[in-house]
């Protein structure tokens, strides 16, 4: 398995050293674009590169995953690093299903324990008529109704047809990223074990976001001489329309069936500007709570 490690010429030059493997966990917002032609954005996967992607919400869901449980999953991940790093491609699903029980069970009791005593609340929130309040109640119902189609397994190979997840953060988010384990894509097995992805493609700019999709990623990590990328994504998968606006539930149902069903395309995740500012309110509140 020693050509695992098998460096391109540029990625010398550059001083980093990327395996033909790379393991990356991806801990941004995320959203899944739909264009003006009402399609959702899609790519193809690129001849001499292929993904296994491991997700933790599904289409139309806001993830409410906390800081330290993905610090749990990055430290869970890199315990299992080398063994990752060896086991055939076409094997990897039965490691992965190993990792989303562990992840899904701890997070069943943090973050989901922490949201059905939201959803209880429901008929005070209502009556207060608070609109953010509504809104994360909703996202909340969303994600437990759900969950138990969360922590599943894709396998993008060269030729499909994929939903081209689009990954951002602000610039404060990058900042803090690495001490809370969040806004990041940290990728687990090249240098330090620390680098992050948008920071080697996308120079942080000082006010606003940075924003990428997964064809981006993937052409990256192509032009570094990787040919396998094992995804660990816990962005959310909220759609936007043309006009980056949120969709009604009937549609969102509507959209994550198609996705579901339709074999020629296959699902990649993303959101956007209004669900990541629910979920930041959210930790918000409950921070005051605790204080």
């Amino acid at each position: 398995m020693a050509s695992i490690f098998k460096p391109s010429a540029a990625t010398k030059r550059e001083g980093i050293v990327y395996p033909e493997r790379v393991i990356l966990a991806i801990l941004t917002h995320g959203t899944i674009q739909i264009e003006r032609n009402g399609i959702e954005k899609t790519f193809q996967m690129p001849a001499g590169i292929s993904v296994k992607r491991a997700y933790a919400s599904i289409p139309g869901v806001c993830n409410f995953i906390r800081s330290d449980t993905n610090a749990y999953f990055v430290r869970t991940i890199k315990s299992y690093t080398t063994e990752i790093q060896k086991m055939p491609f076409n094997r990897i699903d039965d490691k992965f299903s190993v990792f989303l029980d562990v992840f899904k069970e701890y997070d069943r009791k943090e973050t989901v324990k922490e949201l059905q005593e939201l959803v209880k609340k429901k008929d005070a929130i209502m009556r207060r008529g608070n609109e953010d309040e509504i809104d994360i109640l909703i996202e909340a119902e969303r994600y437990l109704n759900t969950y138990d189609k969360f922590f599943k397994i894709s396998t993008y190979l060269p030729g499909d047809t994929v939903i081209d997840k689009l990954y951002s953060r602000t610039n404060s988010e990058a900042i803090r990223g690495q001490s809370e384990k969040e806004w990041i894509t940290e990728l687990i097995n090249v240098g330090s074990g620390r680098e992050d992805v948008v920071t080697l493609m996308r120079n942080q700019t000082r006010y606003g976001d940075s924003a990428i999709h997964l064809s981006d990623i993937i052409d990256y990590l192509k032009s570094q001489g990787v040919k396998e990328v094992i995804i660990f994504d816990n962005s959310c998968s909220t759609f936007k329309d043309a006009n980056y606006q949120e969709l009604n539930d009937r549609e969102i149902r509507r959209r994550r069936r198609a996705i579901e069903t339709n074999s020629s395309v296959k699902f990649g995740g993303k959101k956007g500007k209004k669900s990541y500012k629910k979920r930041k309110a959210y930790k918000k509140n409950k921070s005051k709570r605790r204080r």
